[in-house]
């Protein structure tokens, strides 16, 4: 606390009358970032005219983010049960949300209505832990953005129809027009 205080330029004092301890600091911090994600998510699809374009939209909200380390979620397992419990139930919550999205994006066209939605939804979860596996190599061969965003363009366009594939087909041709 006294570090995180005098990294704030603040007294110890004034942080304790705001947070409890440690924990509630970083549960405080965890909040604001849940909640900031998902206002942002209901941002996307209400800009979004159907779940491709959310999802891509989903890409480039976070093509530059940083990913915490392996470490702080380590640390938050070992040290804070009861915030790992928290994230766990979050994540439990978001698979209800995704499986729900999904069934609209097979009711209106965009995603194969062959698909397992209960493995598609258990995917996306296992990729965010492919992500922070990779934080573990050493000198990887590729930025981790270009991980998150190869995997997330490689998982809409399996799950999509033609219809959605289209939509993917042109972001992509957009994103190469960007670069070049």
């Amino acid at each position: 606390m006294d570090d995180l205080a005098s990294s704030l330029g603040i007294s110890k004092r004034t942080l304790y009358e705001n947070f409890k301890d440690k924990e509630d600091v970083l549960l405080s911090y965890l909040i604001s970032i849940r909640d900031y994600r998902n206002d942002r998510i209901v941002e996307l699809i209400e800009q979004s005219s159907n779940i491709v374009e959310v999802f891509l939209y989903f890409i480039d909200f976070h093509k530059n983010k940083k990913m915490p380390s392996t470490k702080f979620y380590e640390d938050i397992y070992k040290y804070y049960p009861r915030i790992y419990k928290l994230i766990q139930q979050d994540v439990e919550k978001n698979k209800v949300y995704l499986t729900q999205f999904l069934k609209q994006g097979i009711a209106e066209g965009y995603i194969r209505d062959n698909l397992n939605i209960d493995v598609a939804a258990f995917l996306v979860e296992e990729s965010t832990y492919t992500y922070i596996r990779a934080s573990y190599l050493e000198k990887p061969p590729f930025s981790f953005q270009e991980l998150f965003f190869t995997m997330m363009i490689n998982f809409i366009r399996g799950i999509s129809t033609d219809k959605g594939i289209k939509i993917i087909d042109n972001y992509l041709l957009n994103k190469t027009k960007e670069i070049n």
